[in-house]
């Protein structure tokens, strides 16, 4: 319990608005999620439905001849996912949040759902001579994404204005590092993008799927680590 009381106190660092614990937060964020995740299929018209394909004389070639949609819907899929990942995994970071977290949360909530658009783009110009443009869509859709989630991050960084005090000086420096390092590089893709297309769409998406993977486990001042009670909650 004093644990979390003392989680649970205000810092030295000014915070903005009403104070509030995470609850809301995450399951307005899951929410958000979880409908741009489940309209992906929709946007998907099956032949010889009223939207889909007509007049096709083999059913199997034209399930094929939607490739490009197929193609959209695995990588809008592994884009979203990565990112709730990361969300998921914030929830062990940051202990409370403020209006101005919230707004920063929305605008990067709205990346995430206009993300399936650059995606479609990208797919259905791909090897057509509108690829350049394309892809420079692309690329800017997921930096969008990627500077939102770093502008939350540095918003609650200043004097750990919403993070779990409780949480090491070296690991929060070490996140810092690998958060930062990707979003710079998604920034970077940008102009490598408008001189090689490709180049710049796999410098992008790289960054994307290297937070598939397993990020570093929280770690914690001497005798403050969380009860594991507290971190199956989390």
């Amino acid at each position: 319990m004093m644990l979390r009381n003392r989680r649970n106190q205000s810092t030295d660092a000014e915070t903005h608005g009403a104070e509030r614990g995470l609850d809301r937060f995450e399951g307005f964020s899951d929410a958000v999620f979880a409908i741009a995740l489940t309209l992906l299929i929709v946007e998907i018209k099956v032949p010889g439905s009223p939207e889909g394909a007509p007049g096709y004389s083999d059913l199997a070639s034209a399930m094929a001849e939607q490739w490009r949609e197929f193609l959209a819907l695995v990588l809008c899929y592994v884009v979203i996912g990565a990112y709730w990942l990361q969300h998921h995994y914030s929830g062990r970071i940051y202990a409370k949040s403020d209006h101005w977290f919230g707004v920063i949360n929305l605008l990067f909530l709205l990346a995430i759902v206009v993300i399936p658009y650059p995606i479609r783009v990208w797919c259905f110009h791909l090897g057509t001579g509108f690829e350049p443009v394309a892809s420079v869509t692309l690329v800017a859709g997921l930096a969008l994404i990627a500077c939102t989630w770093m502008a939350k991050w540095f918003y609650a960084m200043p004097g750990r204005r919403l993070m779990d005090e409780r949480l090491a000086p070296d690991f929060l420096q070490q996140m810092t590092r690998r958060y930062g390092v990707a979003t710079l590089l998604q920034i970077a893709a940008i102009p490598v993008v408008i001189a090689a297309s490709r180049i710049g769409v796999a410098i992008a998406l790289l960054c994307v799927a290297f937070f598939l993977l397993p990020q570093p486990t929280p770690r914690y001042k001497p005798r403050e680590e969380p009860s594991e009670a507290e971190k199956l909650n989390k």
